[in-house]
Protein backbone atom coordinates (compact mmCIF):
# COMPACT_ATOMS: atom_id res chain seq x y z
CA UNK A 1 0.00 0.00 0.00
CA UNK A 2 1.34 2.94 -1.16
CA UNK A 3 2.02 5.75 2.18
CA UNK A 4 0.13 8.72 2.11
CA UNK A 5 2.57 11.89 2.83
CA UNK A 6 1.15 15.62 3.69
CA UNK A 7 3.06 18.03 1.40
CA UNK A 8 7.07 18.91 2.37
CA UNK A 9 7.63 22.74 3.34
CA UNK A 10 10.52 25.22 2.96
CA UNK A 11 12.72 24.24 5.93
CA UNK A 12 11.81 20.45 6.61
CA UNK A 13 14.69 18.48 7.59
CA UNK A 14 15.50 15.01 6.51
CA UNK A 15 17.66 12.12 8.07
CA UNK A 16 18.77 9.83 5.21
CA UNK A 17 19.86 6.60 6.63
CA UNK A 18 23.10 6.19 4.01
CA UNK A 19 24.47 3.04 5.63
CA UNK A 20 23.47 0.09 8.21
CA UNK A 21 25.62 2.47 11.47
CA UNK A 22 25.76 5.98 9.37
CA UNK A 23 22.96 8.82 8.63
CA UNK A 24 22.84 12.16 6.72
CA UNK A 25 20.79 15.04 6.59
CA UNK A 26 19.44 17.44 4.03
CA UNK A 27 16.77 20.68 4.08
CA UNK A 28 14.12 21.46 1.80
CA UNK A 29 15.31 25.16 1.42
CA UNK A 30 13.17 26.65 -1.83
CA UNK A 31 11.19 25.58 -4.88
CA UNK A 32 12.61 26.34 -8.22
CA UNK A 33 10.14 27.43 -10.64
CA UNK A 34 12.80 27.35 -13.32
CA UNK A 35 13.27 23.59 -13.20
CA UNK A 36 9.62 22.12 -13.35
CA UNK A 37 9.42 23.71 -9.74
CA UNK A 38 11.01 20.98 -8.00
CA UNK A 39 12.09 21.41 -4.61
CA UNK A 40 15.86 22.56 -4.07
CA UNK A 41 18.01 20.77 -1.03
CA UNK A 42 20.88 21.63 0.53
CA UNK A 43 22.84 18.24 1.49
CA UNK A 44 25.52 18.60 4.44
CA UNK A 45 28.44 16.99 4.54
CA UNK A 46 28.76 15.66 8.42
CA UNK A 47 27.59 11.71 8.41
CA UNK A 48 26.14 11.15 12.13
CA UNK A 49 25.89 7.60 13.74
CA UNK A 50 22.75 5.92 13.60
CA UNK A 51 22.37 6.43 17.63
CA UNK A 52 23.39 10.50 17.35
CA UNK A 53 20.25 12.35 17.43
CA UNK A 54 21.52 16.18 16.50
CA UNK A 55 19.37 19.31 16.91
CA UNK A 56 18.12 20.62 13.67
CA UNK A 57 19.81 23.75 15.31
CA UNK A 58 23.12 21.47 14.59
CA UNK A 59 22.32 20.31 11.30
CA UNK A 60 21.54 23.29 9.45
CA UNK A 61 24.33 25.28 11.48
CA UNK A 62 27.01 22.13 9.21
CA UNK A 63 29.13 23.10 6.17
CA UNK A 64 26.70 22.24 3.04
CA UNK A 65 27.91 19.29 0.84
CA UNK A 66 25.93 20.11 -2.33
CA UNK A 67 22.74 21.52 -3.51
CA UNK A 68 20.35 19.69 -5.64
CA UNK A 69 16.57 19.12 -7.47
CA UNK A 70 14.62 16.57 -6.65
CA UNK A 71 11.31 16.04 -4.66
CA UNK A 72 11.31 15.81 -0.99
CA UNK A 73 7.36 14.77 -0.62
CA UNK A 74 8.40 11.23 -2.92
CA UNK A 75 11.23 10.44 -0.91
CA UNK A 76 9.26 10.02 1.96
CA UNK A 77 6.43 8.64 0.29
CA UNK A 78 8.97 5.48 -1.15
CA UNK A 79 10.72 5.38 2.60
CA UNK A 80 13.86 6.81 1.13
CA UNK A 81 14.06 9.07 4.21
CA UNK A 82 12.40 10.76 6.51
CA UNK A 83 11.04 14.11 7.64
CA UNK A 84 13.53 14.86 11.25
CA UNK A 85 11.77 18.19 11.38
CA UNK A 86 11.35 22.07 10.45
CA UNK A 87 13.73 24.75 10.94
CA UNK A 88 13.00 28.46 9.38
CA UNK A 89 17.12 28.47 9.04
CA UNK A 90 17.53 27.76 5.38
CA UNK A 91 21.36 29.41 4.94
CA UNK A 92 21.81 32.05 2.06
CA UNK A 93 21.62 30.92 -1.35
CA UNK A 94 21.19 33.39 -3.48
CA UNK A 95 24.90 32.92 -4.61
CA UNK A 96 24.13 29.49 -5.27
CA UNK A 97 24.56 28.51 -9.21
CA UNK A 98 23.12 26.04 -11.03
CA UNK A 99 24.32 24.16 -14.40
CA UNK A 100 22.51 22.14 -17.14
CA UNK A 101 23.25 20.92 -20.83
CA UNK A 102 21.14 21.87 -23.68
CA UNK A 103 21.80 18.95 -25.23
CA UNK A 104 23.20 15.82 -23.27
CA UNK A 105 23.42 13.36 -25.67
CA UNK A 106 26.17 15.20 -27.35
CA UNK A 107 29.06 15.05 -24.24
CA UNK A 108 31.90 16.21 -26.73
CA UNK A 109 29.95 19.87 -27.30
CA UNK A 110 31.07 22.21 -24.16
CA UNK A 111 29.11 25.53 -25.73
CA UNK A 112 25.77 24.20 -24.94
CA UNK A 113 25.93 24.82 -21.47
CA UNK A 114 23.59 27.35 -18.86
CA UNK A 115 23.29 28.23 -15.32
CA UNK A 116 20.86 30.29 -13.17
CA UNK A 117 20.34 31.11 -9.83
CA UNK A 118 16.95 29.82 -8.13
CA UNK A 119 14.01 31.46 -9.80
CA UNK A 120 16.38 33.04 -12.76
CA UNK A 121 16.39 32.94 -16.43
CA UNK A 122 18.83 30.49 -17.81
CA UNK A 123 22.03 32.55 -18.90
CA UNK A 124 24.45 30.62 -21.72
CA UNK A 125 27.68 30.08 -20.50
CA UNK A 126 31.00 28.49 -21.62
CA UNK A 127 32.36 25.30 -19.39
CA UNK A 128 35.29 26.76 -18.25
CA UNK A 129 33.39 29.72 -16.98
CA UNK A 130 30.71 27.72 -15.20
CA UNK A 131 33.48 25.97 -13.17
CA UNK A 132 34.70 29.28 -11.71
CA UNK A 133 31.37 30.27 -10.63
CA UNK A 134 30.88 26.05 -8.34
CA UNK A 135 27.53 25.48 -10.16
CA UNK A 136 26.16 22.47 -9.22
CA UNK A 137 24.85 20.23 -11.68
CA UNK A 138 20.69 21.69 -11.56
CA UNK A 139 18.48 18.26 -13.24
CA UNK A 140 15.69 17.21 -11.44
CA UNK A 141 17.39 14.08 -9.91
CA UNK A 142 15.22 10.73 -8.86
CA UNK A 143 14.96 9.64 -5.32
CA UNK A 144 16.88 7.01 -5.85
CA UNK A 145 19.42 9.03 -7.52
CA UNK A 146 19.65 12.00 -4.53
CA UNK A 147 20.05 8.32 -2.27
CA UNK A 148 23.11 7.13 -4.59
CA UNK A 149 24.92 10.42 -4.31
CA UNK A 150 24.41 10.45 -0.36
CA UNK A 151 26.06 7.26 -0.45
CA UNK A 152 28.67 7.07 -2.47
CA UNK A 153 29.22 11.10 -2.90
CA UNK A 154 29.32 11.16 -6.77
CA UNK A 155 26.90 11.25 -9.31
CA UNK A 156 24.59 7.54 -10.30
CA UNK A 157 24.67 8.66 -14.26
CA UNK A 158 27.78 10.22 -16.12
CA UNK A 159 25.81 13.69 -17.46
CA UNK A 160 28.21 14.93 -20.18
CA UNK A 161 31.44 16.47 -18.97
CA UNK A 162 30.40 18.66 -16.43
CA UNK A 163 33.54 17.88 -13.72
Amino acid sequence: MIKRVKSTKVGDVFEVVISDTEKRYMQYIASDLTQLNSDVLRVFKHIYKLNEKPTLAEIVSGNVDYYTHGDSKFGIKMEAWTLYGNINEIGDYSNVWFKCKRDYTNPENNNDWYVWKIGDSHISMDINKIKDLGAHLGMVNSYLSILYRLRTGHEEVIFAKYE
